[in-house]
């Protein structure tokens, strides 16, 4: 199987000789994973959003051999070993080794000198729970691949990218391009969603405390995720796909839709206009985080009523952390279960909104991080 590669900027392989020269036998590679502050079920549509990456992080390390007959991976999240033989072309099978294999899909055809002969993936970013870990996953093997066996030094948007066309090419997975750019870029960005994305920077709200909790329910999100994604594609068609930066909360109610499609497409515009003024609010010099933290816990509010993708659980924990002197809450990912997190301006109620998290799980307090590195 032979992809082509439009992120690559047409370069060709170095020399067999330069390789010999530079390569790097062992190293890690490490990857953040991400919190969404505002913008859930929006890049798929093509809608702006607003991820923030965080210092729970994703490490891929590696040991290269020349030419190997197999590579095998192991991970400390995943109970089972797998073993990927080089002599023919890798298979996705529905394991979660799938995501590397589908890296050596992407790179087969220039992956003939040197290759991985192991794969050790140390995470602490909690799986299956809308933190990203799969497309941390996919950020660090293509990094490695990419930049340090194939020696491309791909910048950090072609990371992002050949990740994208991995996840949602390769392995049929419907995302869009949130995770795999908040993995490589790092940092708090302002992205719009379209096929050439436009990232813009915002301040790193260093006065700001981001308390995740662990619901513990994990979900697979493609399943729901299509669910929801079929039920807006319907209600975009009876109202004759208005262009969704336009749409307006009348042309809704004057479609005459059944009531579940009318709810998601009002999220879709609540949630629109709450991350455009997220956006305004946090490109100002000295951020209103009591203002933010509205803007949260609105979003949240489209999320759980109209979208209809939260959960009880996430739901109480969300209350638990108002409770405790929140400034805003909401969950993150595409819900059904996963993750919530919470803002809170001083440290001390940071620590108490965690305790009081951690009666449903596991619960801690995160800073922002740097994208895709090596180490």
């Amino acid at each position: 199987m032979h992809f082509s590669h439009p992120y690559l900027d047409g370069k060709e392989i170095l020399s067999a000789t330069i390789l010999l020269l530079n390569m790097q036998r062992k190293g890690f590679i490490s990857s953040p994973g991400r919190i969404c502050l505002f913008g859930e079920h929006q890049d798929y549509l093509g809608l702006p959003i607003i991820p923030m990456a965080i210092n729970k992080r994703l490490k891929l390390h590696y040991q290269l051999s020349k030419r190997p007959t197999n590579v095998k991976f192991h991970s400390n999240q995943i109970k089972h070993s797998e073993e990927l033989v080089l002599t023919q072309s890798p298979q996705i099978t529905g394991s979660p080794y799938d995501y590397l294999k589908a890296a050596f899909l992407y790179f087969w055809e220039e992956l003939n000198l040197f290759l991985p002969s192991r794969l050790l993936i140390d995470s602490n970013i909690p799986i299956r729970a809308g933190m990203s870990s799969s497309a941390a996953l996919l950020t660090t093997i293509v990094f490695l691949i990419s930049n340090i066996i194939l020696k491309y030094n791909s910048n950090a948007e072609a990371i992002a990218e050949i990740a994208y066309f991995c996840e949602h090419d390769i392995l049929g997975i419907s995302c869009g391009r949130m995770d795999q750019y908040a993995c490589s870029l790092g940092g708090i960005f302002h992205m719009t969603a379209q096929e050439k994305p436009h990232i813009t920077f915002l301040h790193t709200l260093r006065k700001a405390y981001f308390i995740i909790g662990n619901s513990g329910i994990e979900r697979n999100a493609d399943i729901p995720l299509k669910k929801v994604q079929q039920d807006i594609f319907k209600a975009l068609k009876n109202s004759n796909n208005p262009k969704l930066d336009e749409l307006t909360e009348v042309d809704i109610k004057s479609a005459k839709l059944p009531r579940l499609q009318q709810k998601r497409l009002l999220g879709i515009i609540g949630i629109r206009d709450n991350t455009q003024a997220a956006f305004e609010g946090l490109r100002r010099t000295n951020v209103d985080l009591n203002y933010i933290g509205r803007l949260l816990t609105n979003q949240q509010f489209h999320l759980r009523e109209n979208y209809q993708v939260s959960h009880p659980k996430l739901d109480a924990m969300c209350k638990t952390a108002a409770d405790n002197g929140a400034l805003g809450t909401k969950l993150t990912g595409a819900g059904f279960g996963g993750c919530m997190f919470a803002l809170a301006a001083e440290k001390e109620n940071a620590i108490r909104i965690r305790e009081a998290l951690q009666t449903y799980g596991e619960s801690f307090i995160t800073q922002i991080d740097t994208g895709v590195s090596e180490h």
